[in-house]
């Protein structure tokens, strides 16, 4: 199998944490995000996209194949909100409409076009426990988790898209309540390596504790 990664959506965070994650395991990671990264080497390098776009999410995978080959691992880590604190129907047509592309729809577009070409790619989404509750503030954010979280839930039930593995994970605190603001890099890290050789598709809402 090929060690090659991409991580769309470099956060201080958890997306940081899985790049250093996955290069010390040996990985070539590539990673995607709006901003310009100036580091990189002869096992990592970084893409410019705005995944407002998807149109812009084909182009990162072909940067990547002519580079390494095709990726063994896609981990979707974009996300986005419009705050809509009293009134869930206050965000405009335009401000959902980019919401759902950078939640759900760029995630589907990097998800299918990493199975077209690697037919044993590993795709991993940064979720939360907004595809199971409802909160005000978060409408936009909710609409496209929910979303998200449907066909990552069909593409691991399909049988013939085996042996690739489709995961939506949420970490919860050590109590069970939803993380939030509290998310762990470190622990999001290890848990998508895990995921990652873990060979055979599991539950794919993937909740774990941390």
């Amino acid at each position: 199998m090929s060690k090659v990664a991409i991580l769309f959506g470099l956060g201080p965070r958890i997306g940081q944490a899985v790049v250093n994650k996955f290069l010390r395991e040996g990985y070539k990671v590539a990673t995607v995000s709006r901003a310009q990264k100036t580091s990189e080497d002869s096992n990592s390098f970084h893409v410019m996209a705005d995944l407002a776009d998807p149109s812009s999410v084909e182009p990162v995978f072909k940067r990547v194949q002519e580079r390494w080959g095709s990726p063994s691992v896609v981990i979707y880590n974009a996300a986005a909100y419009t705050p809509t604190p009293i009134n869930p129907l206050s965000a405009t047509v335009a401000e959902l409409n980019k919401d759902l592309n950078i939640n759900t729809v760029s995630a589907y577009a990097a998800a299918s076009i990493g199975y077209s070409l690697n037919k044993e790619v590993t795709f991993l989404y940064t979720g939360n426990g907004l595809n199971s509750m409802v909160i005000l503030p978060l409408t936009t954010a909710g609409v496209g988790k929910s979303g998200t979280a449907h066909w990552i839930q069909a593409a691991a039930k399909a049988d013939h898209l085996r042996p690739a593995t489709f995961y939506y994970v949420d970490q919860r605190h050590l109590d069970g309540t939803v993380a939030g603001g509290d998310v762990d890099g470190e622990a999001h890290a290890e848990e998508f390596l895990k995921l990652v050789n873990q060979k055979e598709q599991g539950d794919p809402i993937h909740v774990f504790r941390a």
